[in-house]
């Protein structure tokens, strides 16, 4: 097989032929522009593609190009990766690519790399647990604080709902809603996330996210937004979209 040092694209018609065909591992994504950073997730790809060149190959799927292939594999939540393990000879014949693990979510090369180490048989497979209640729920009636070093864990990861206020110290108006995100965080403590990001000191994921102005309250649900507010708005109107989140 072709070495590549890049990622490359596939689609329904060739999933087959590029994937389970593979004789090497493979890293594949399901992705979708409306709901992945393309920047971000094009940079983790390259990085990684880049590194295990020879080893391992990079497939990107768009959604809408592998509607087949993702159901086939149930990728509902984007981006999702799956790794297979090359299509090898038994005593039985031929064999497709072996599914021998997935991981949900955007990840960084960082973390990306023990998954690829466990695909090449080089290393143990990633826990893929979810977050404890005190990781992931606001259970003192407080918002967490999350940041550019946590925000995969304490927002991405979370398996409940998240609500997210973006802000900065400077803000007039962020001041006025602190008092509705600290209720918001009381009302739905163990059933949702409440957190708040203070965008001068984590700008990599204000900027991922587009927040343009302040204060921006994202909600998110299994690691995807889901709805956003800009500005101060009344509570009742936020409690109705986390509530609606949680059924």
């Amino acid at each position: 097989m072709e070495r590549y040092d890049a990622p490359i694209n596939a689609n329904d018609a060739s999933f087959e032929r590029v994937v389970l065909q593979a004789s090497i591992p493979i890293v594949a994504v399901f992705w979708s522009a409306q709901e992945t950073p393309r920047q971000q997730l094009n940079s983790v790809l390259e990085h990684t593609a880049q590194e295990y060149a020879g080893e391992v190959l990079v497939v990107k799927l768009e959604a809408a190009d592998a509607p087949q292939a993702r159901a086939r594999y149930n990728a509902e939540t984007l981006p999702q990766f799956l790794f297979f393990r090359g299509f090898r000879s038994d005593k039985k014949g031929k064999r497709q690519g072996n599914l021998v693990a997935r991981a949900k979510g955007l990840p960084s090369a960082e973390m990306l790399r023990p998954w690829v180490e466990y695909l090449l048989e080089r290393g143990p497979k990633p826990e893929t647990k979810k977050p404890s209640r005190d990781e992931s729920s606001t259970s003192d009636g407080h918002p967490l604080t999350a940041t550019d070093a946590n925000f995969e864990q304490k927002v991405l990861g979370a398996s409940t709902p998240v609500l997210v206020d973006f802000w900065a110290a400077w803000c007039g108006p962020c001041r006025m809603v602190a008092p509705l995100i600290e209720q918001l965080a009381q009302e739905f403590a163990g059933r949702a996330v409440v957190a708040k990001l203070d965008v001068d000191a984590n700008p990599v994921t204000a900027q991922q996210y587009s927040v343009q102005s302040i204060p921006t309250l994202i909600l998110f649900r299994n690691g995807q937004p889901a709805d956003r507010v800009v500005g101060v708005q009344p509570i009742h109107m936020l409690r109705q979209k986390l509530e609606a989140l949680c059924r």
